[in-house]
């Protein structure tokens, strides 16, 4: 690409369709066209906001008068296109042979849009991988650190891995969450595969399954979808360290539990739309006493 000579402009250009008919031509037929062409083409898959494109663009100009110098490296660039805004915000995707993966932080879902259009929402705090290449072949493979739940179009197996267990499906509605000494897996819709080390479990609409410290438990439920999608985190005779944990990842709080048995149970529901609230409800029905050390710190005592 020698005869653009300020890459950072004709790539935020081009990514806006502003290059005329001769210049998008030029580009089309130069070696690296396909190299960014497949890194814009990775964006696609995410549900991002409308944007001011003009605007974007003008704060690249701007930018760079400051800097006073252009550095030619993609991330820069990449800066100009609502797109490339979310890929930054919620994980990173490259082109060629290397995985595709989303990340939420603390408080965050994210929607993303697999090759299958199979449609997963990714709770908070959470990472989902895989590789596009493979589902060219029909392997539909996602990896999930966190929890997610998999709205899966119909085809070939969909296989979800993870540290603890794989999840295997052909078409169907479900929630996987992994943590460490934890995995749980509800069905909502259609049939899973649960598959352990030493343990295969099939669950139908209505199933729940969960192994918590080598236990296995199995459970019913009503939901016809899980109910943090709609802002309120749900759980049935859950350990307290499941609750705990939730808690963390949704208030970007940190829970001293040294002063109280984690595996004790608890039944019931609490909003994300308000922290005190969530922690009165949930810690005030076990008669745990909670203190805020600092503003993001809370230790637990029982009364």
């Amino acid at each position: 690409m020698e005869e653009f000579k300020n890459i950072d402009d004709f790539l935020a250009k081009w990514a806006s369709g502003e290059l005329s008919d001769d210049q998008k031509k030029s580009f089309e037929q130069s070696e690296e066209y396909t190299y960014y062409k497949a890194i814009l083409e990775g964006t696609e898959v995410l549900d991002v906001p409308h944007y001011n494109k003009e605007g974007l663009y003008q704060k690249v100009q701007a930018q760079k008068e400051k800097e006073g110098k252009v550095i030619s490296l993609v991330p820069k660039w990449v800066y100009t296109t609502a797109a490339a805004v979310a890929v930054l915000f919620f994980g990173y995707i490259w082109p060629t042979n290397s995985a595709t993966e989303y990340s939420t932080g603390y408080g965050e879902q994210l929607t993303a849009h697999l090759p299958d259009n199979s449609e997963v929402i990714i709770n908070s705090n959470s990472t989902l991988s895989f590789h596009k290449k493979d589902w060219k072949n029909g392997n539909r493979n996602v990896d999930l650190n966190g929890e997610a739940f998999f709205n899966v179009e119909k085809g070939s197996n969909f296989t979800v891995e993870t540290t603890n267990g794989r999840v295997t499906v052909m078409g169907t509605e479900f929630t996987v969450s992994s943590e460490d000494n934890f995995f749980q897996v509800v069905c909502y819709e259609g049939k899973v595969r649960v598959s352990l080390k030493d343990l295969s479990q099939t669950l139908l609409q209505g199933d729940a399954f969960r192994i918590h410290k080598g236990t296995v438990e199995n459970w019913k439920m009503n939901n016809v979808e899980p109910t943090w999608i709609q802002g309120e985190s749900n759980f049935t005779n859950a350990p307290l360290s499941q609750v705990v944990k939730a808690l963390e990842n949704q208030f970007d709080i940190t829970i001293n539990t040294e002063n109280v048995d984690t595996d004790i149970r608890f039944t019931g529901s609490f909003t994300h739309g308000d922290m005190k609230i969530a922690l009165q409800i949930v810690f005030e029905s076990m008669d745990i006493t909670y203190t805020f050390t600092d503003k993001n710190t809370v230790i637990l005592v029982v009364k």
